[in-house]
């Protein structure tokens, strides 16, 4: 089974409604830079092929206990894949990965691990297909 990481750091991840479009363009950006070296990305002709996302999003204590796991799927979700429903800024900010809208993510992990310091704030991202 094929699968792509992306490490995002020194940004810390803001959850969906919090004015998030500076932590997208950082997950965007990144993720296009994954994206140029991969060959195997499934075109988005493709049919039947479900994603398994695992995100692990590092965040310091200040801000840990008060984001939400779902909240800060979102943002993530709506920039690696085609989002049907991109609205403003998200116009832009979506697909960096896949070209097929997240309804195709049959299996999601999420979590948070606490760090020290803002240079490892961010998230592991891992998509397997």
């Amino acid at each position: 089974m094929p699968e792509v990481m992306v490490p995002v750091r020194r940004q810390r991840p803001v959850p969906w409604g919090c004015n998030e479009w500076e932590w997208r363009k950082r997950v965007f950006e990144e993720a296009l830079d994954v994206r140029k070296g991969r060959e195997d990305i499934p075109p988005a002709v493709a049919q039947g092929i479900h994603f398994s996302v695992t995100l692990v999003f590092r965040m310091k204590s200040g801000s840990i206990e008060r984001a939400d796991l779902d909240n800060l799927a979102k943002p993530v979700l709506d920039t690696l894949f085609k989002s049907r429903n991109a609205q403003g800024q998200g116009n832009e900010l979506t697909g960096a990965m896949f070209d097929v809208d997240d309804d195709r993510v049959f299996h999601l992990i999420v979590e948070k691990k606490p760090v020290v310091g803002p240079e490892d704030e961010g998230v592991d991202i891992t998509i397997a297909w």
